[in-house]
């Protein structure tokens, strides 16, 4: 069986992967799984969601974001229910293996905790309890039953009250995330978590999804993907000061991050600001360089203060950093598909 390694992927499509420790629970990075392809995609956004009414996802569906504030930036959100409670806000994170509510949440919705879990995000490292989610919602649109962590989210205010993150959005298949428009989009049906280690390698001449790809796309790239039952990691190739780094893909965080020591070695210009340091497990600040002319799919990005953050876990070895919705949103939406390892940026 070949192996594929975060640094060379042997071949198109999907390839078993041998046993690894993963620990990829929370802000790990992004989760996959099998997925039906729906039929055309609804033509309007949901309503505001006022009350716990659940449908279940019957194809490509358009869920009506919120972005949020944070002293990094924006973020977007989406309406979650629990147990017939809510909706509570939640971000809607690329970036978290798993989903994750806040501890008053947890207190208020009476959730029956389990042992904790170590949780190595891209930056940060913590541990918290598990708890069994049974009947839940986004936006209306029905959840299968799993577990959630429960733990603090930094940097998003006390509005948050936990994460979507890619162990759900992958199980769809393939989403677009409409930072103009405030829309999420959903490829498929929700499909099951993957049962075992795979790799998902993707093809150059790939195109976006037709129901996700209305709209000019104006780069595309390749992603780097590995699927497990905790978590997936998911990173895209970012060219900075001439030099191609791998980058977590994360909606969930506000601005884009470098690895320090990496930030030196490159001898970006250091920057006159320090940034809090948002996401589970995150306290402090951190400082921030420049990232000068840096390029996604020989697509100029942004120039953009880069947080300086530490790669968080061995887990994570082989990412330089976070590319986060600072630079994802930059021509209004993002096309992030897991089934097929590549990401578009597209015009709202």
């Amino acid at each position: 069986m070949t192996r594929a390694t975060w640094h060379a992927f042997p071949t198109i499509g999907r390839v078993a992967a041998g046993a690894m420790v993963v620990a990829l629970v929370a802000l790990g990075i992004v989760v996959g799984g099998g997925f039906t392809t729906g039929p055309r995609p609804w033509a309007g956004a949901s309503p505001a969601v006022t009350r716990c009414s659940e449908r279940p996802a019957a194809g490509p569906k358009g869920l009506r974001l919120e972005m949020v504030s944070t002293p990094e930036g924006r973020v977007p959100t989406v309406a979650v229910c629990i147990d017939g409670e809510g909706p509570f806000r939640f971000v809607v994170s690329t970036g978290t293996a798993g989903s994750t509510v806040t501890p008053s949440l947890a207190r208020s919705l009476h959730l029956n905790k389990a042992p904790g879990v170590p949780v190595r995000g891209v930056t940060c490292v913590t541990s918290a309890p598990r708890a069994k989610v049974r009947t839940w919602s986004m936006s209306g649109v029905r959840l299968d039953p799993q577990d959630v962590l429960i733990a603090r989210f930094s940097g998003a205010g006390n509005n948050v009250k936990g994460v979507i993150g890619s162990d759900v959005l992958a199980r769809f298949g393939a989403i677009r995330i409409d930072y103009k428009h405030r829309r999420l989009v959903l490829l498929g049906r929700e499909g099951a978590a993957p049962a075992g280690n795979v790799y998902v390698l993707g093809q150059k001449t790939s195109r976006p999804p037709a129901p996700l790809a209305n709209g000019v796309v104006e780069a595309g790239s390749l992603l780097r993907v590995f699927e497990t039952p905790q978590g997936t990691i998911v990173a895209a190739p970012v060219v900075i000061a001439g030099h191609p780094e791998q980058l977590a893909v994360d909606t969930g965080f506000p601005s884009s991050g470098l690895d320090l020591a990496t930030a030196r070695v490159l001898k970006l210009k250091a920057g006159g600001a320090t940034l809090p340091s948002s996401g589970i497990g995150c306290t402090g600040t951190v400082p921030t360089y420049s990232s000068g002319r840096w390029t996604l799919g020989g697509r100029s990005l942004p120039s953009s203060a880069l947080a300086a953050r530490a790669i968080a876990g061995s887990v994570n070895s082989g990412l330089q950093g976070v590319l986060g919705s600072n630079a994802l949103r930059a021509d209004g939406s993002v096309i992030v598909d897991y089934a097929g390892a590549h990401l578009w940026l597209a015009k709202g």
